[in-house]
């Protein structure tokens, strides 16, 4: 057993370094030798799905064989692996760039280097090995690099480290992520201006925003004013600060932004400062005769003129608003929900608003079937409501503060007028139509409209089988007994609402998937493989039925077409984050909510309408084989993309994300195309997107190409005809159309580029021979003569004869259904019995005797060996 360690009080560059190391070392485990620094404590505590690391107790240093240590070359610094790294029969690897340290492990293999950080040594050594990273490996390198080196400003900082920092950046570190874990000291004057702008703080109100101002004159610059102002922000909850700093004859103006209706670059590109969105900063020389209240003024006036209008409530609200009477049976309460989408319901009599009743309440009573009893003795009273013409701020206030999903709104008469739920505003603060907190930057603009909407589908659900129905009652009944909630979805429910069959049967869970599919494999008794990385799990039953189970999660994508990142979530981020809204539709199985759809993005409308649609912007780029997706389900289904949609895919293709996919990715896509059930309308849409050229520039697919694919149906049904069995792949058959008319270069090139087994690459290299062949085989009039052009090709290679030419079905029955079976009894024994010595001409008498019997000349054995014998007589052998 090989194990890699760091010392003691791990820190971030310890923790980093390990990290890289295993992925040098992939056979060795990653153990603390002890306590961790409170940050990556806190840091470790968040991401230990990610990082699999044990403790010195979970190992058994008996078998130990080999310790790897980093940024240390200290016995006594390694706590619990001290006496062992000094025992005998141990391999002592150590990566350390303290080089003012002495060696005291004599034996040990030291690799020493003069950089900041020994993160920086691993990260050069999987840059020359061309070991992929992560985006969340690379963060915590970047974290590993900027703590030993001071954000790169120690003495102690080299090139190398620079270096390795724009490498993890490349690789997608998240500096968002380091900054929230490197702490920062400030120097003495820098401590000083802090403290003034603290106390000159100055909160005002713009447009329904809560703006802080903060300014000091100084008698001389002060470094690095913008952490001052990245402190602030922390400390104090606004939607924008600004910070103004005058000194010498200059003034800086610092902007931080918290809300997207609020660009700081575009404020202060007024004084020609510059930044991004959120940060922003401008350098001006400074006026004789104004002071910094001057500038704080004209700021204002800046920031008045260009914040964006805050939305207000009646901008966003629903209307008009379905009431019910607190007479309602929360039975009926349920009906109008399910019927009308909404997850909650205003309760009024005589036009006064006396409480609100919601899904959840109606669940909590469904259990203990009081669904005939009235909402009065179950709703919410004292309810909470907003004036139209609140802020949005004002909105999320009332909604945290009273913990509620729901706000009645109410006119400057105090008439009900509409509804905003917690849901509507998270749409506005993500961006009008995203609703994932926090998220903007992972999945970019919606394309949907978010809104829960529930139906009572359990009906649909009788039409699978009684055993699958059954299975998934006893799932929904231990989700209910572990408080989990338990959806399923995917492909089984797109294809129910069809009113089609699929097995496919994804389940995911608000909660911990893994401990569930450990639960439900104990009830079910199958067998269970987990994948701790991804919170999922895999659960094959007896009969060979599976169900992947997975936690609710949430994935981003570090770059083009990358693997995701992944983190946990709700049933509605989990559905978000999938490609098309038909596909983004859950049914839950909990007991008290069995059969109920669950569609946030109106997947079911567009169901019905035959409608693709991506649910935002970025999806083709997190994902280029989304595209080929929605083209098997526009060419199965018979569906349409929706405008928006095909035009993102046009514009995904025109700016070659495509090239970003790994061949095995691509042909696999075309594969299962191809596999589909309408295999030549998939073609054509390749054809109409401009695909087809990025699986090979000399693919050619024109009308007779496509006429030459219909007829492969054709030719299939006649095979089935000779009550024949043959093991072979269709859709082989579609792709040897589809190269057909390649040269021998070209193939060879397809073949190459992605990596085809040898049986594929003769498939493909028949269409070649297939005109000489053709021509032969039309020519042939003997039995022998067919038997012997036909043998060895394989049965495609036969059914691509009659795809290009039908006239020749006859004689490949002939060959399938007799001469292919017919074989000769003598053999070399026979000729030795006559008295001849092995030789060459074994094998051209034994040819000669099974080409007679082809041909119909002999039909038994003696009729054979005396055909043998006269043929070796007349040679003369």
């Amino acid at each position: 057993m090989e194990i890699i360690i760091s010392h003691q009080r791990t820190d971030f560059d310890g923790l980093a370094s390990m990290v890289a190391a295993q992925k040098l070392h992939p056979q060795a485990t990653m153990v603390f030798s002890g306590k961790l620094t409170n940050n990556v404590k806190k840091f470790t505590t968040l991401y230990k799905g990610r990082i699999p690391i044990k403790y010195a107790k979970e190992i058994d240093k008996s078998k130990v064989t080999k310790v790897i240590m980093v940024d240390t070359r200290v016995a006594s610094r390694v706590g619990a692996f001290s006496k062992l790294v000094k025992s005998d029969g141990i391999d002592v690897l150590i990566y350390d760039h303290h080089l003012e340290r002495q060696r005291n492990l004599e034996n040990a293999e030291e690799i020493i280097e003069e950089v900041g950080a020994t993160t920086t040594m691993l990260v050069s050594r999987l840059k020359k090995k061309g070991i992929e990273i992560t985006s969340f490996e690379a963060t915590l390198f970047a974290l590993g690099i900027y703590e030993d080196t001071g954000c790169l400003v120690y003495k102690s900082t080299t090139v190398k480290d620079a270096q390795a920092v724009a490498y993890l950046l490349e690789k997608g570190a998240n500096l968002e992520v380091v900054e929230e874990y490197i702490e920062y000291s400030l120097s003495r004057k820098q401590h000083q201006l802090f403290n003034k702008l603290l106390d000159s703080i100055h909160p005002i109100h713009i447009k329904g925003f809560e703006i802080d101002i903060f300014q000091s004159e100084i008698d001389e610059y002060v470094p690095d004013i913008s952490l001052l102002a990245h402190k602030l922000n922390e400390l104090h909850n606004s939607d924008a600060l600004f910070v103004l700093v005058k000194y010498d004859s200059k003034v800086l103006i610092i902007g931080r932004s918290n809300n997207d209706s609020i660009n700081v670059a575009e404020i202060l590109k007024y004084y020609g400062g510059g930044g991004h969105t959120r940060a922003a900063s401008a350098n001006l020389k400074a006026e004789d005769d104004k002071d910094l209240l001057d500038y704080q003024e004209d700021l204002l006036c800046i920031v008045k003129e260009r914040v964006n209008p805050a939305v207000l409530v009646k901008d966003i609200m629903s209307s008009p608003v379905r009431t019910i009477t607190s007479d309602t049976t929360m039975g009926k309460a349920d009906e109008i929900m399910l019927e009308e989408g909404y997850s909650g319901l205003i309760v009024a009599d005589d036009d006064e608003i006396i409480g609100i009743i919601s899904r959840n309440d109606i669940d909590k009573v469904r259990k203990h079937g009081l669904l005939h009893a009235p909402v009065k003795g179950y709703m919410s009273n004292g309810v909470v409501t907003i004036n139209e013409t609140a802020s949005l701020k004002e909105v999320q206030d009332a909604i945290v503060e009273n913990n509620v999903g729901r706000l009645p709104v109410l006119d400057s008469e105090g008439e009900l007028v509409g509804i905003i739920t917690r849901n509507d505003l998270l749409r506005i603060f993500y961006g009008r139509d995203d609703y994932l907190k926090n998220r903007q930057h992972l999945y970019g603009r919606s394309l949907v409209k978010v809104q829960e909407k529930r139906y009572d589908i359990s009906d649909r659900l009788k039409l699978i089988d009684q055993q699958t129905l059954q299975l998934f009652k006893k799932a929904g009944a231990l989700a209910e007994e572990l408080e989990y909630n338990l959806y399923i979805v995917g492909g089984f429910v797109r294809d129910l609402l069809l009113g089609k069959a699929n097995l496919d049967l994804d389940l995911v869970v608000e909660g911990d998937g893994i401990e569930f599919a450990r639960r439900l494999n104990k009830e079910l008794k199958g067998e269970l493989d987990i994948y701790h990385e991804f919170g999922t799990a895999v659960l094959t039953l007896e009969d060979g039925m599976k169900l992947d189970v997975a936690t609710t999660r949430v994935e981003y994508y570090s770059g083009i077409a990358s693997l995701p990142e992944v983190e946990l979530g709700c049933i509605q981020q989990d559905l978000f984050r999938r490609d098309f809204s038909i596909n983004a539709l859950a049914i839950q199985l909990n007991g008290h909510s069995f059969g109920q759809l669950v569609d946030y993005f109106n997947g079911r409308e567009d169901l019905e309408q035959g409608v693709i649609r991506l649910l935002h912007n970025f999806s083709l780029y997190d994902d280029p084989t989304r595209i080929f997706r929605g083209l098997r389900f526009a060419s199965r289904y018979g569906f349409k993309f929706e405008p928006r949609t095909k035009e993102l895919i046009k514009q995904a293709v025109d700016l070659d994300v495509i090239e970003k996919l790994s061949n095995n990715r691509l042909f696999s896509k075309l594969q299962l195309g191809l596999q589909d059930k309408y295999p030549i309308k998939f073609i054509n849409l390749l054809q109409e997107e401009n695909i087809l050229s990025y699986i090979s520039p000399d693919i050619r697919w024109n009308e007779e190409k496509e006429k030459l694919a219909t007829k492969v149906v054709d030719v299939l049904e006649w095979l089935k005809t000779l009550n024949l069995s043959f093991k072979f792949n269709e859709w082989v058959l579609y792709l040897m159309v589809l190269i057909w008319g390649m040269n021998h270069e070209q193939i060879k090139e397809f073949n190459q580029k992605f990596n085809l087994n040898k049986n594929l690459s003769y498939r493909l290299f028949f269409t070649l021979s297939f005109d000489s062949l053709s021509s032969r085989l039309k020519a042939a009039e003997d039995n022998s003569e067919i038997y012997y052009l036909l043998e060895g090709f394989a049965i495609e290679d036969l059914l691509l004869l009659l795809i290009k030419d039908f006239t020749l079905k006859d004689k490949v029955k002939l060959y399938l259904e007799e001469l292919r079976w017919i074989d000769i009894k003598v053999s070399g024994e026979d000729i030795i019995d006559f008295g001849y010595k092995p030789g060459p001409f074994f094998q051209d008498a034994l040819q000669a005797v099974k080409k007679a019997k082809l041909d119909g000349k002999i039909v038994n054995y003696q009729q054979e060996q005396r055909y043998l014998r006269d043929y070796i007589e007349k040679r003369g052998e």
